[in-house]
């Protein structure tokens, strides 16, 4: 059970990093000295976490041709699997310089969607917009094992924390999983909940997977769609018992406009937290506890939320947003007769635990 006292926790905000052109997400390096975002001009780009909540542009990577989405941190070495919308794929020594250690022009007919890094450190998954699944070597990011989603989109990936299993969500709202040993195929879980097929367009799936630390509990998480064309939906995550697959809670964030949970993270505290962005540019960031019927912090005052970010210390988070009025279609110009192009406020919180300190 939740500790009563953190639920009247309102985290303060703390800092605003900027980041122009656009970034697709942001995360905190597990030795906590570093913020990483992948970004639409082809970088990733880093801040050095200072004191004091300041963050400082240092040295970018460089290598992609398009958009980088899709990356993954080490969990013990300062390194980096990025990937991009060409479906090039590079690995690299994030500190203390950025040095590439290799690169592969073409690891998916087109764009990787989701990036991750086993437990051991020695094993990459990907999955793209070609609904492959592939499993390298960190070492020189050689094949060891491809999977085929026949019939439908696939959106993330995530390795098991404590087990050789590796997953992957699809469109059509399927869990498929695979021992990542051996390559075989295991029972796949059903979240399809998440999905709709409405006036011939496929809508929803899969879009976020995360593990509780001890691997026994697993989230997923997108939207329940109303409707497609301009998509319309509650955000929603359904929560599983990992052992038997059974699912155990779904939870819902927000109204119909708010759309997709993009990113999830469970708190070592026992709560989740989860960003969500909708239309027009809604975003919400919500924590709820397991077990209990509605979230007991929500915070809309965020435009279009795309990711988050827990820092290592547990104290801190940081929420990759884009600006407000980000609708592109008939926008006008600036002042100086430009066209504004769209930028990615990251914020960052602390959540001030000392208030619940003094609320028991």
């Amino acid at each position: 059970m939740i500790d009563e006292a953190i639920k009247k926790i309102v985290p303060k905000e703390v800092g605003v990093v900027p980041a122009d052109p656009q970034v697709l997400a942001a995360r905190f390096s597990p030795d906590g000295d570093y913020l990483i975002a992948g970004s639409f001009d082809g970088r990733v780009r880093r801040w050095s976490v200072q004191a004091e909540n300041k963050f400082v542009e240092t040295e970018s990577m460089s290598r992609h041709g398009g958009w980088v989405e899709a990356f993954a941190l080490h969990a013990s070495e300062p390194t980096c699997v990025s990937g991009d919308s060409w479906g090039g794929m590079t690995y690299w020594r994030q500190a203390p310089e950025a040095e590439i250690l290799w690169h592969l022009p073409e690891t998916h007919d087109g764009w990787i969607r989701s990036l991750a890094i086993d437990r051991t450190g020695k094993f990459i998954a990907s999955c793209g917009l070609d609904r492959q699944v592939v499993i390298r070597s960190t070492k020189d990011g050689a094949e060891l094992r491809r999977f085929k989603v026949l019939d439908a989109e696939t959106f993330c990936v995530r390795f098991h924390p404590t087990r050789d299993e590796l997953l992957c969500g699809d469109m059509l709202g399927r869990i498929h999983r695979w021992n990542s040993s051996n390559g075989k195929q295991l029972e796949p879980y059903d979240a399809s909940g998440l999905y709709l097929y409405h006036r011939l367009q496929e809508v929803g799936g899969v879009r976020t997977l995360a593990f509780s630390d001890d691997g026994k509990s697993l989230a997923a998480a997108g939207t329940r769609p109303k409707n497609g064309a301009t998509v319309q939906g509650v955000p929603t995550l359904l929560l599983f018992d990992y052992e038997s697959g059974q699912m155990k809670q779904e939870m819902s964030f927000g109204a119909a406009n708010h759309c997709f949970v993009h990113d999830v993270v469970f708190h070592p505290k026992g709560f989740l937290m989860a960003v969500t962005s909708g239309t027009p540019g809604a975003g919400q960031v919500v924590f709820h506890a397991i077990g209990e019927d509605k979230p007991f912090y929500t915070n809309t005052k965020l435009a279009n939320c795309h990711s988050l970010s827990l820092h290592p210390d547990g104290d801190r988070f940081a929420i990759a947003t884009t600006n407000r009025g980000s609708n592109g279609n008939g926008r006008r110009l600036n002042k100086e007769g430009e066209y504004q192009g769209n930028n990615s406020p990251i914020h960052v919180f602390d959540f001030h635990w000392e208030q619940a300190a003094a609320a028991k």
